[in-house]
């Protein structure tokens, strides 16, 4: 769904479609355009620590709406009993530009209702407008948890042991560990004590052995309520930090002075997070633009004449492009000073291995500094070759043991440099430490990773000692790089070696891992054999530039992939799933268009399937659903997807990798002479 599209309301659709906002630290605001919370996940005030520890605070607001023509919910919940099911709202409109926005229509009495996240802070807005018809009186009830994500609370006694109130504030004390909720608000705060029992959450996964669907029980610690005439507003903040006025009263974001009232002070916020968001819209449209018309180029064919054509490739029509960047850039957190990319959201988990293989979307829209920054904060804690696998959200710590992130670091460094020109920070900055990553793989070093007498690198002590395919042809694409980067800053003799290096591993890669049998990979070779299987992961023999395989080999192994493994909605971990997962999308994609030689009939062939993944991801409001749950592959070995899919169940609702590659391959991989101006128009209207 393209950011700024206004969603018709649709009973049967107003569940399915969720909405997420983050604040650029981790933190986050999420739910279905229906106000009922349908995972566990679903949170209007998701905070973050300083490393990342996410904890919910508060579920939701309850809002209750009376007019002339009776009593409305504005935001129901779901629950466990079917006698309180929740009656839907009577909502007029619903449009993400520029944040979450609702139109309420109460017989004659129309409502306004806006969230948006505080960026930098723990801090959500939210407002109600009376924009039209008879007075109505507005009562707002907090529903608060002090839990993590993906817990659930139970009735406590000593949750909300203390509310302190003031005319225009109240701060209610949690529990120990957890940060205090302080509402600030324009209308009476009516103290009470209540439970809301047994919210239930439908697209949580049952745990195993469990009698029945997860539930919990929240905290209503009292009753914000006011009276709306026509222009009058409602404004409500959110917030774990009991000063976060004179926060950003220090940063300047109030104006100067500092407003007086909560009203000019949300004004305040709005005016410029809408200019930020404003802000990185364009710069994405017009980077992608670049990007796709260098491509064009590179293409070469009815490529090179578009890529000089005046008019732009890619334009503010294109329904891809806004969705999959505000994914991508919502998954942009700061953690302990540094800019770390998680891999999906809410619940944030960052792996070095997926924010590294994300840089080359930021670099699609030409993110130079975030991507600089990126490369710089995995860069300062290289250890013994290896970049962290992760951080603790606690501490900050990293977390070493995967061997994949180095090497992604190294593809993400040789495609910086080429994309940006930035041979100095190349010298200064990237080329010693990633030659310390190559020596140290080739020497050995922690985790049993090195390479072997026949050449090939294994990771594994022990019985658990193998020589992967995927992480070969990432070893492959590294030597590559490396003598891309050795010729850049002078060092020629360094590229020959890195060269001859690659040709040879590309040598005992195909002779070792090819399993001529079943026309793929071998996932793996052990000192017990090889392990013979498919996965997607064997992708990146192919879609990695340049391919390891050969080429009748990379024919064949995208053809059983397709066969077995492919729908258009994601890949199947193994044939017999019957859930795919969306972030193979993009190298499948891309290995598709490389082998059948980018022919316009390939070119359709991806752009239909494109269109068929848009119209089942536009139930996630900008983001980009993980995966799906599809029918299983029929007994004739047709591929699974056929049938429509649904949006897998689990705790997160947007994959920010996912975005990462689509966004890639969208910008880059897609001739534009196949696609056409207009595509995104052909996208949102198929």
């Amino acid at each position: 769904m393209t950011l700024g599209q206004d969603v018709p309301y649709r009973a049967d659709s107003a569940l399915s479609r969720e909405w997420l906002i983050t604040n650029g630290i981790g933190g986050s605001a999420s739910g279905t355009v229906a106000g009922a919370s349908t995972r566990r996940t679903h949170a209007l005030l998701i905070t973050a620590g300083p490393h990342g520890l996410l904890q919910t605070l508060l579920l939701k607001l309850d809002e209750r709406l009376r007019s002339d023509a009776g009593s409305f919910e504005l935001s129901p919940s779901l629950f466990a009993s079917r006698e309180k099911a929740a009656v839907l709202p009577p909502i007029e409109e619903f449009r993400l530009d520029p944040w979450p926005t609702w139109r309420f229509r109460a017989g004659e009495t129309v409502i306004e209702k806006s969230v948006f996240t505080v960026q930098g802070h723990n801090a959500v807005a939210v407002t109600y407008r009376h924009l039209a018809g008879p007075d109505a009186s507005l009562s707002v009830s907090p529903l608060m948890v002090a839990r993590e994500p993906q817990s659930l609370e139970s009735e406590d006694a000593e949750l909300g042991g203390a509310v302190q109130g003031v005319p225009g504030r109240v701060r209610i004390e949690t529990r120990p560990g957890y940060p205090n909720l302080t509402l600030w608000h324009n209308g009476v705060f009516m103290p009470a004590r209540l439970w809301q029992r047994q919210l239930h959450y439908p697209l949580d996964p049952r745990a195993p052995g469990a009698a029945g669907p997860s539930v919990e029980d929240a905290l209503v610690p009292g009753h914000i309520k006011t009276p709306l005439s026509p222009g009058g507003t409602l404004h409500i903040v959110a917030a774990s930090e009991d000063d976060l006025f004179r926060a950003l009263a220090a940063e300047e974001r109030l104006g100067v002075p500092p407003p007086r009232t909560l009203a000019e002070c949300v004004a305040a916020l709005a005016a410029g997070e809408s200019q930020r968001l404003e802000g990185w819209r364009h710069a994405a449209i017009e980077g992608a633009d670049f990007t796709a018309r260098q491509a064009a180029a590179a293409h070469g064919g009815p490529g090179e004449s578009l890529a000089r054509r005046r008019e732009p490739l890619v334009d503010e029509h294109d329904s891809f492009i806004l969705p999959l960047a505000h994914s991508l850039v919502a998954g942009l957190t700061w953690r302990g000073g540094r800019l770390g990319l998680v891999e999906s959201l809410p619940v944030g988990i960052e792996r070095g291995s997926s924010a590294l293989r994300a840089v080359p979307a930021l670099l699609a829209l030409r993110a130079f500094d975030a991507a600089r920054q990126l490369l710089g904060g995995y860069v300062d804690y290289l250890d013994e070759g290896l970049v962290p696998a992760g951080f603790d959200a606690v501490d900050g710590r990293p977390l070493y043991g995967d061997p994949a992130a180095s090497l992604w670091l190294v593809h993400a460094a040789d495609l910086f440099v080429r994309r940006s020109g930035e041979t100095e920070f190349l010298a200064d900055r990237l080329y010693q430490p990633l030659e310390s990553i190559m020596q140290s793989y080739r020497q050995g070093t922690r985790y049993g990773i090195a390479v072997d007498r026949d050449g090939l690198l294994g990771a594994g002590e022990g019985a658990q000692a193998i020589k992967r395919a995927d992480l070969n042809a990432l070893w492959y694409h590294a030597l590559v790089a490396m003598a891309q980067l050795a010729r850049l800053i002078g060092r020629k003799e360094s590229g020959a070696f890195y060269l001859a290096w690659a040709r040879e591993h590309q040598k005992q890669f195909n002779d070792e891992l090819w399993d001529e049998a079943h026309g793929c990979l071998y996932e793996g070779l052990t000192p017990r054999g090889p392990v013979t299987g498919l996965s997607p992961s064997q992708l990146l023999a192919v879609s990695l530039p340049p391919p390891v395989l050969q080429p009748d080999c990379a024919e064949r192994l995208v053809a059983a992939i397709e066969h077995s493994l492919f729908s258009p909605f994601g890949l199947l971990e193994a044939p017999d799933d019957g859930r795919v997962s969306t972030v193979w999308i993009g190298p499948f994609l891309t290995a598709y268009l490389r082998t059948h030689q980018r022919s316009p009939e390939a070119q359709r062939q991806a752009h239909e399937w494109l269109v068929a993944l848009h119209r089942q991801s536009e139930h996630v409001l900008g983001g980009f659903p993980p995966g799906f749950d599809v029918p299983a592959p029929s007994s004739s070995g047709a591929p699974a997807g056929v049938a429509p899919p649904a949006i897998a169940a689990g705790p997160d609702s947007a994959s920010v990798l996912a975005a990462a590659e689509l966004l890639r391959v969208w910008i880059e991989e897609l001739d534009r002479a196949e696609i056409g101006s207009g595509a995104g128009t052909d996208l949102a209207s198929a």
